[in-house]
């Protein structure tokens, strides 16, 4: 653990730790931006998770780790990045949790449940996850089908990848790991796909 003072803006001052301490995940309280500032600015935490080259978990509320017994890990079924499913099942078994497979489908992209069912079950299998189950749950968007579907469970974290759009392509397209770290009151833990 590294406690000190760092100067210069929260980003850079975090990304100079990280290099210079090797720190291996960053763990940030958050109050979280709404209005007019998410668009513009966006709050710190959320610049961290942007950008971070290691895991972040953004923490809104005092939460015991050891109270945390339920781990919502929203996918598009798309992911390939082994690394980031190894350390999702590492982060289940140091908090003994039961791991939530989500599918979130929305409107745009809408599939049969029956057709996503079978694509989850497979996923859940080639990827040798234990203690989980997977659900599929409906919403008009994606942010608001993890949001209203992780708070079916007391004691849960969220965990999830996140692009680290910058510049214009964040400004188009946004970042949905973003959008929950502000709007959301669990722990959620985040991780580049970049990694």
């Amino acid at each position: 653990m590294h406690v000190g003072v760092e100067t210069g803006s929260v980003k850079e001052g975090i990304g100079k730790l990280i290099e210079k301490k090797k720190v291996d995940l960053v763990v940030m309280g958050t109050h979280g931006a709404s209005g007019i500032k998410e668009y513009t600015l966006g709050s710190n935490t959320e610049k961290i998770v942007r950008s971070c080259k290691v895991p972040v978990i953004a923490i809104k509320k005092n939460v015991k780790a050891t109270t945390i017994n339920n781990i919502v890990y929203p996918t598009n079924l798309t992911i390939t990045n082994k690394n980031l499913l190894t350390s999702i099942k590492e982060l289940q078994m140091l908090l003994k949790a039961r791991l939530h497979i989500l599918y979130v489908n929305v409107p745009s992209r809408f599939t049969p449940d029956h057709a996503t069912e079978k694509r989850l079950i497979e996923f859940a299998r080639v990827n040798q996850f234990k203690n989980c189950s997977i659900h599929i749950y409906n919403d008009l968007d994606e942010e608001s089908g993890i949001i209203n579907f992780s708070s079916r469970f007391k004691n849960r974290m969220i965990a999830m990848s996140t692009h680290g759009r910058r510049g214009i392509n964040h400004l188009m397209t946004g970042s949905i790991a973003e959008d929950v770290v502000n709007h959301i009151d669990c722990p959620i833990w985040t991780y580049s796909d970049k990694m």
